[in-house]
């Protein structure tokens, strides 16, 4: 008993917590009928675990003045709860129009199952003692309580064999992966859930024409294959939403990796040709100040770091504004790089690239140090007011590529920019003014 108690506890933190996670879209969209058998089945199936803790079980018995009453609310629960995931499933087909007779035979048989157990569960005799484990073990052979006992396994089971068939010809269908694994990890469930049916079917099926030896696999085994049931479906029928979250936080953290590393190249181009700047970092308040914390800070985004941020700011500097940042510093990087052109030699591409292939890097990250020493040497020759070389190069055209593509070289400028100590040499040695070949690269 003091397993189950635990095994129930923890499954009902966990379904009661994906019932909350749903409600959060039902109260956004209340008359989307989809979410709505969602939270319906999920907190069918929640309750549960809460309802059959045996302590529990016991205090309702004794609270309604019927023995064994809970076992009835349970497996109403469970029949609404199985019924609700079909309806959903059978709501998410594409095909509806040619469901619509099954589905409606299959709600039919669900209510008619569910008004049977009521009328055989009374008129079956259950007093004296709460059997909250082993109520199907101890009424298999009452008259009408078998019938009721019956009616609501052969439900369950016949419910999960049409989630798994619904569940494996959706996921082939679908082009959504977590909802894919979502129906897949659904179908795994009602596996585990044909461990729960399946022996208790056998079960009951036996004592008629003898003692079953399958008591304990009903009592004990047969609830825990319920309860990885039930674990498995929070997860699954809730997977679409929260895996789709996780796909944008990991987006979301690669956005600012990116723009982080983006910062300083980005920052020493601005700061060099301020006018081709159309967002500058917000500068207005020190991360933790006063008026950050008195004003509903937010998160944002300042100087390449998150920090607080007001609400409700005129300027681009949220985490929801990091595709805009992210997108302009690629575009203001390339503007200040034709800027900076006419400064950029060749000798000083060679000599980067030799150090680049002495330390045998790949031949990204050497294209990456060079342009990384062009951009470096040119900002020192402009910064230190070096006149413009009269054989500056022609219109630069840069090739159409991939902007995530374009972002990620430019990561690895930028990393090189600020890290490579090939740049930070070739820089030490042509950055001076007036220091230039006769030759201009258009790399």
């Amino acid at each position: 008993m003091l397993l189950l108690t635990v095994v129930y506890a923890v499954l009902a933190v966990i379904t009661w917590t994906a019932f909350f996670y749903k409600v959060r879209d039902l109260v956004r969209d209340w008359r989307n009928r989809e979410l709505q058998i969602l939270c319906l089945s999920i907190a069918t199936f929640a309750a549960p675990f809460v309802l059959a803790s045996p302590h529990v079980y016991m205090g309702i018995d004794r609270l309604l003045g019927v023995p064994n009453i809970a076992t009835l609310i349970i497996y109403v629960c469970v029949a609404v709860c199985v019924s609700g995931f079909i309806a959903l499933l059978v709501s998410w087909s594409s095909a509806q129009s040619g469901m619509r007779a099954r589905h409606w035979v299959g709600v039919g048989y669900s209510l008619t199952t569910i008004a049977a157990m009521a009328v055989f569960f009374f008129l079956g005799n259950v007093d004296g003692v709460e059997h909250p484990v082993d109520f199907d073990v101890t009424f298999a052979e009452v008259p009408y309580i078998s019938v009721f006992l019956l009616s609501y396994q052969l439900l369950f089971t016949t419910s999960m064999v049409m989630l798994i068939v619904l569940c494996r010809r959706y996921a082939a269908a679908v082009d959504r992966p977590w909802l894919r694994r979502g129906l897949r990890t659904v179908a795994l469930g009602a596996f585990f859930g044909l461990g729960y049916g399946v022996p208790k079917i056998l079960n009951m099926l036996w004592d008629q024409v003898a003692t079953s030896p399958l008591h304990t696999v009903s009592s004990i085994a047969a609830p825990l294959s319920a309860s990885v049931s039930a674990l498995l479906f929070s997860v699954g029928f809730t997977m679409p939403a929260w895996g789709e979250g996780l796909d944008r936080l990991r987006e979301l953290a690669v956005t600012y990796r990116a723009y982080k590393r983006l910062y300083p190249l980005w920052h020493d181009l601005a700061t060099a040709f301020p006018e081709l700047v159309l967002l500058p970092p917000n500068d207005r308040q020190q991360p933790w100040s006063a008026r950050a914390l008195l004003t509903r800070p937010a998160i944002g985004i300042r100087e390449g770091r998150m920090t607080l941020a007001p609400r409700g700011g005129d300027q681009a500097d949220s985490l929801r504004d990091l595709d805009l940042l992210v997108a302009r510093q690629r575009v203001e990087i390339r503007d200040a790089q034709l800027r900076l052109r006419p400064y950029f030699t060749d000798t000083a591409a060679e000599t980067a690239r030799e150090l680049a292939r002495e330390r045998d890097l790949a031949p990204d990250d050497v294209e990456a140090a060079v342009e990384a020493t062009q951009v470096s040497v040119a900002l020192r020759t402009h910064a230190a007011g070096a006149p413009v070389p009269s054989q500056a190069p022609g219109r630069h055209e840069p090739a159409a590529v991939d902007p995530a593509e374009e972002v990620a070289f430019l990561v690895k400028v930028a990393v090189a920019y600020k890290t490579s100590p090939i740049v930070a040499a070739v820089t030490e040695r042509f950055g001076a003014a007036g220091t230039f070949d006769t030759g201009v690269t258009a790399s």
